[in-house]
């Protein structure tokens, strides 16, 4: 199935600006033609184009499925982006595919990557899931500080790789129902005080496994963690 982003005004489907192009003039789809699109919301439409042109894609639709490729599960993944923007982009990629509900970027202590455009992170994460066919795309916020992001929450999980009394993530998730929300630090780890500051605002510290793990590759164990435990 090929999936194109779209929106929905007066009644008829419009395709974004982005995918005119591949649709028109690479497809070749013209009036007529039947397609498939996601507004980004969750559901899948199926449209009839009625007018095509190099501005503009647009028809009638009706709703196929209501919540297409949907996660029973709530997942958020606060992570200091990595030094490498390509190693971010490879997370943000395989993350989507396996079902993940938003991305908070977080600037920490021991941050090499200090300035963070998402417009190519929100690219990536459209395009796999359309390839990966769902009907939600993932929130993808803009970076915020450590102390930002931690005086709004009062649960979830830190990873991190000091010593301490830590449980396995997969276990603590094993029961668990609602949203959860896991923290990856950067490749310095989090600083003790970002430690000891989660740990009183009553997130648990838990491991990822034995191995210690590059940000990105721990970012995924955590996500792949949920999406095993919903097979």
């Amino acid at each position: 199935m090929q999936l194109f982003h779209g929106y929905i005004k007066d009644d008829r489907f419009h395709l974004h600006e982005h995918e005119i192009n591949h649709c028109v003039r690479v497809l070749r789809k013209q009036v007529g033609d039947t397609i498939h699109f996601i507004t980004g919301n969750g559901p899948l439409y199926q449209g009839h184009i009625q007018f095509a042109s190099k501005q503009m894609v647009s028809g009638n639709f009706e709703l196929i499925e209501e919540r297409f490729g949907n996660f029973n599960y709530d997942l958020t993944v606060a992570i200091a982006p990595t030094k490498q923007m390509d190693r971010m982009e490879w997370f943000v990629e395989k993350a989507v595919e396996m079902g993940i509900t938003r991305i908070i970027p977080i600037l920490c202590d021991h941050s090499e990557r200090r300035i963070l455009k998402p417009g190519r992170l929100e690219k990536i994460a459209l395009s796999a899931t359309k390839q990966s066919l769902k009907g939600a795309l993932v929130s993808i916020s803009p970076l915020i500080t450590f102390s930002e992001f931690i005086e709004s929450r009062t649960s979830g999980y830190i990873a991190h790789c000091d010593l301490g009394i830590k449980q396995s993530f997969k276990d603590q998730i094993a029961n668990q129902t609602g949203p959860i929300t896991i923290m990856i630090g950067p490749e310095g780890d989090f600083s003790q005080k970002e430690i000891q500051w989660a740990v009183k605002k009553g997130i648990m510290p838990v491991d990822l496994g034995k191995s210690r793990l590059r940000t990105e590759t721990a970012a995924l164990v955590a996500v792949a963690t949920l999406y095993q435990k919903h097979l």
